[in-house]
């Protein structure tokens, strides 16, 4: 048998009643060794493969000792035992130490195996990991956990900048899910260099759209086709809900509970408790709350082709940062509208109409104060309405 002392696999035999042991030099972390079977925890891939070796090094061992038993019969010694060991086992005295690759393929699969996460949520993590074996092939190196100091830290802001044509907000949010993957190498006892823990993207604000008061009326009463009506009344559902799309899209009469509807979040887990006010439940009936399930690419295509029969062509200059770089456009209003902005309009009109924040929480299922305000939009014409009175 054998088991972990400072990550040392230590091989023990019992002997005419006596217990000896034996330092196989085969190198192991502590969380891959399962008490349980005491051998390697079986794994897929690069990990996988080196516990497979120790695990079937640890057998040959087994094999060896039972082999000298059976020779040497009530004449074993320990001192015979080590030297036929010695001598039988001296290619096996070193193991690969394992890669930040090993480490990332168990962190990987232990996200797929526990479903804690969907598969587009894991794939954001897969390619962070694909850019950096791009950095890694490029600098001819191979990276361990202690490699990520600050230096490793800048360049991998550069190569996404300049190789990735990355913005900051998106790159703020990459070195989020690599930090993710590298406190859970921390939370399992792997040692890790903790440069990372101070180290980060300032965000930059969006300009990201929510529909005033006047677009969605526009947008309730515009005559449309049955195709794109259905796409506009699954947008005004999400609107009145203030739901994300992979939520509005799937309300359940069972959902409902006296007024409201009360759903888990799919992306969160939260609850959200939403009335069903009339123009919500109006809709949700006209199509016996049986709604078609579209994808979120095909969703947004045709809100924006609806937004554009719509008027919504207003000229807005969009900002996007790489460090101290700006890069600027101008684009029609109705190009930066998604399935999102439903939740969004939801957020800012009921903020405008003086739902108390604390409500608006409740029904989106957003717990931070911080996270809200960053949905809410400001309506141009009433602010300069507002100014206009307070300063004319």
């Amino acid at each position: 048998m054998g088991f972990i002392v400072e990550r040392e696999t230590i091989f023990f035999y019992m002997y005419l009643d006596v217990r000896f042991k034996y330092s196989t030099k085969l190198k192991i972390d502590r969380s891959e060794w399962d008490l349980s079977i005491q051998r390697p925890k079986v794994r897929r891939g690069a990990a996988g493969e080196e516990n497979r070796k120790i695990t079937h090094e640890l057998n040959e061992y087994q094999r060896a000792f039972d082999t000298l038993k059976e020779k040497y019969k009530e004449s074993l010694t320990k001192e015979i035992v080590k030297e036929k060991f010695n001598i039988h086992f001296h290619l096996a005295q070193t193991v690969k130490k394992l890669t930040y690759s090993d480490y990332f393929e168990i962190y990987i699969e232990q996200k797929k195996n526990s479903r804690s996460v969907q598969k587009d949520s894991w794939q954001k993590y897969t390619r962070i990991h694909t850019a950096i074996l791009e950095m890694q092939k490029k600098s001819k190196r191979t990276y361990y956990l202690q490699s990520f100091d600050n230096e490793f830290l800048m360049n991998f802001i550069s190569y996404f900048r300049n190789e990735k044509n990355i913005s900051d907000n998106t790159l703020r949010r990459k070195i989020g899910f690599f930090k993710s993957f590298l406190n859970w190498c921390v939370n399992n006892g792997y040692s890790v260099n903790t440069a990372y823990k101070t180290f980060n993207i300032k965000p930059r604000e969006t300009s990201h759209v929510s529909l005033t008061d006047a677009e969605l009326k526009i947008l309730e009463e515009i005559e449309l086709d049955e195709a794109l009506g259905y796409y506009r009344d699954l947008f005004l559902i999400g609107i009145y809900s203030g739901q994300r799309y992979s939520d509005y899209g799937k309300f359940d009469k069972d959902d409902i509970d006296g007024d409201n509807i009360v759903i888990r979040a799919k992306k969160t887990g939260q609850f959200s408790y939403v009335p069903l006010n009339s123009k919500l439940k109006k809709i949700l009936d006209k199509y016996d709350w049986m709604l078609k399930k579209i994808a979120s690419q095909n969703f947004n295509i045709n809100i924006q082709k609806i937004c554009k029969i719509a008027g919504f062509d207003e000229i807005i200059k969009i900002d996007k940062f790489y460090g101290n770089k700006k890069v600027s456009k101008k684009v029609p209003r109705w190009k930066l509208i998604g399935s999102h902005t439903a939740r969004r309009t939801f957020i800012t009109l009921s903020a405008q109409r003086n739902v108390p924040h604390s409500l608006i929480m409740q029904v989106t299922g957003i717990k931070s104060v911080k996270t809200l305000q960053g949905y809410i939009k400001f309506d141009k014409e009433k602010l300069n309405k507002s100014i206009f009175e307070a300063w004319n």
